[in-house]
């Protein structure tokens, strides 16, 4: 049972992370919104116990999400499916997003593509763009740049 809880614990986390990541976690007065739907009373404050409700009824939905034949535990399988269906997603929204910034669809994003389709990602625009040509390529937004460098046979991060 304890392995069990464990097991659930770090997929839960697993998966949050894989959120937090791919930018899927609000930013700033979204996430203050986000916290505040779980002041159930209404009175403008979140307590102790409306918090770990809420946090019990986030974990209770990631663990039906997970618990894919639905027999009350998490294996090992069916967090390898959870995980390979989050690369598939998480790859087929890059694919999607990099498409759409690439309006002359050269197959790289100049800096002025990036800025006026992913005006976050401008900002570490030259660090991204390890080869200096000024152009991104699908490998260099992969990789992540300087000091994120992986092997090139490796799955990209889940963007």
């Amino acid at each position: 049972m304890k392995t069990s809880l464990t097991t659930c614990a770090v997929a839960i986390s697993a998966l949050l992370a894989g959120h937090a990541i791919a930018g899927d976690a609000p930013h700033g007065d979204g996430q203050h919104h986000d916290i505040m739907r779980a002041d159930t009373d209404g009175d403008g404050r979140v307590s102790r116990a409306e918090a770990t409700a809420a946090g019990s009824e986030r974990s209770s939905e990631w663990f039906d999400k997970l618990d894919l034949n639905k027999d009350g535990y998490i294996t090992q399988d069916e967090m390898n499916q959870a995980r390979e269906a989050r690369h598939g997603e998480m790859k087929a929204r890059f694919e999607e997003r990099f498409k759409d910034a690439d309006t002359n669809h050269d197959g790289q994003l100049s800096l002025d593509e990036v800025q006026a389709k992913m005006p976050r990602l401008a900002e570490r625009f030259s660090a991204l763009d390890t080869d200096k040509n000024g152009q991104l390529s699908k490998e260099e937004l992969q990789r992540g740049g300087p000091g994120r460098h992986r092997p090139q046979d490796q799955d990209p991060p889940q963007n």
